[in-house]
Order: C-alpha cells, then sequence, then structure tokens
C-alpha cells in the first residue's frame, strides 16, 4: 500500500499590501543601510504585517532576488552575505513578543548535513517565538546523528527541516525515519527550495507536512496551538511568495534583470 501523500500548507495572499516597500527594501540592503532597512521594516509593521507577512512579501523576496544577482555575479559573495545579516538583524529587533512561551509547544529548527543556507530558518524561528512557541535553531550543516540524538533526548512538538538541494532530499527520508523511530510523536515539517520547487519530494521524505511560506508557517503553529493536527492542513494559494514587483526603480529594474 503506498503511503499517504503529505499536506502541502500554502497561504493565501493576504496581509498588507507590502509591494511599494519591495524595491527601496532591497536597495537598502544592497546599499549596506542598515537604518534604511530597519525604518521600512518598521513601515510594514505599522500597516499591521507580523513577522510572518514580512518575511514572506518583504524579505524572502528580496533575499531571492539578492541570490539571484549573485548566481548572474551581479554582487559578490560578501554583498550578499551583508544582505541577509542586515535582513536578519532588523526583523529580530521589530519582532513582537507574544508572552510567556509553553514548553509544550516547542519547535526544533535544522538544516542537515551539507545544506549551509540556514537564513530560512533563523527567519522563522522570530515566526514560531511570536506565535508563543518555544524554538531552537540547530543551524546549518548539522549531521543526521546529532540530529536524531537531539531529538530523541528531549523530543520536542515538532522538527522542522530545510533542505534546498534537491540530492538531499533521500538523507531528509533516512533522518525523518530516524525521527520517528526515537519520538514517535513528533510532527515532522519539511521546507526549503528543494521542496517548494517539486511538492512531491514532501511525500517521498516521509514528512508529515511540506510548508513552503513563512504566513503558511504561521497558520500551522496557531493551528497546533488550539490542539489540532497538522496531518489535516488544507493547501490553499500559491505554493512560493511572488517575486519582486513589476514597479522598481528603472535603475534597480536594469541591475536586477540584466542579462
Amino acid at each position: 500500500m503506498a503511503p499517504p501523500r503529505a499536506r502541502v500548507v500554502t497561504s493565501r495572499a493576504t496581509g498588507p499590501d507590502l509591494l511599494d516597500l519591495s524595491g527601496p527594501y532591497l536597495m537598502a540592503l544592497l546599499g549596506g543601510d542598515e537604518s534604511a532597512v530597519e525604518e521600512l521594516v518598521s513601515r510594514a509593521r505599522i500597516r499591521g504585517a507580523d513577522t510572518a507577512v514580512v518575511v514572506r512579501d518583504l524579505v524572502a523576496p528580496a533575499l531571492g532576488e539578492v541570490g539571484r544577482m549573485w548566481a548572474r555575479r551581479e554582487v559578490s559573495i560578501a554583498e550578499e552575505h551583508l544582505a541577509t545579516a542586515l535582513a536578519s538583524r532588523a526583523l529580530a529587533r521589530s519582532s513582537g513578543a507574544a508572552g510567556p512561551r509553553s514548553a509544550s509547544r516547542r519547535v526544533v529548527f535544522a538544516c542537515l548535513e551539507g545544506e549551509f543556507h540556514d537564513v530560512g530558518i533563523r527567519l522563522l524561528v522570530h515566526v514560531a517565538r511570536e506565535c508563543g512557541w518555544d524554538a531552537e535553531s540547530l543551524g546549518a550543516n548539522v549531521p543526521r546523528e546529532a540530529l536524531v540524538a537531539f531529538v530523541a533526548q528531549r523530543p520536542p512538538s515538532a522538527v522542522a527541516l530545510s533542505v534546498s538541494l534537491a540530492c538531499h532530499v533521500p538523507e531528509a527520508a533516512r533522518a525523518i525515519a530516524e525521527i520517528r523511530a526515537s519520538a514517535a510523536d513528533v510532527t515532522v515539517l519539511v521546507g526549503g527550495r528543494a521542496f517548494c520547487e517539486d511538492t512531491e519530494r514532501v511525500s517521498l521524505s516521509g514528512a508529515d507536512a511540506g510548508i513552503c511560506d513563512a504566513v503558511a508557517f504561521r497558520d500551522w503553529l496557531l493551528l497546533h496551538a488550539c490542539g489540532k493536527r497538522g496531518r489535516d492542513d488544507r493547501a490553499a494559494g500559491s505554493l512560493c511568495p511572488a517575486g519582486l514587483p513589476a514597479e522598481l526603480p528603472s535603475s534597480l529594474r536594469r541591475r536586477c534583470r540584466a542579462r
């Protein structure tokens, strides 16, 4: 019998419109202007955007564009690292507190061995904490044996694994199988580019659900805080956040879309 298909939890385009902030935000990141980055995040907050919406509609599209610019050799690795650091710091400073966090609602994030892009889970830690969850990030390049031992020692409510490279999906499946063997009640979530670009891989991994944007993750956390099971989640909307708006300043558009 074939295993049940895992849900891919996504979000609809809800929340305040941040499109007009996207271009200036990207320029502030590329220019290393930390005060401008913080001011733009603050403007998003004033409009009513929580951490999840800021990540989905402002931070993730901008960092995705910076990554594409690096791939085209339009920015250096140093500039890419600076942009990521600025985005992470500004989000951390602006994230809201949700009061005491419950030890019964604990999520552990990790990137498996060979996965070095942990910015996604660093951003989602803030989303989880704003939702009142106890969140721990083990960071990048975590060996499977170390992850499984950590989870078995003090089982969390959920484990969230980020995988960027499709070739690492089999390793994720092995890790998930071992997590289930050592802590059967833990819910396992997967995300990252490998799963967002091909949702069939979620079922192949053996995960309970695939989550491809920050708002969907927020909604999953809130659903579980009410005691409902994540395996009943329903997919809706688009898988990944839309790219940057077409209304970018012409000078920036030429730089971003050349070649």
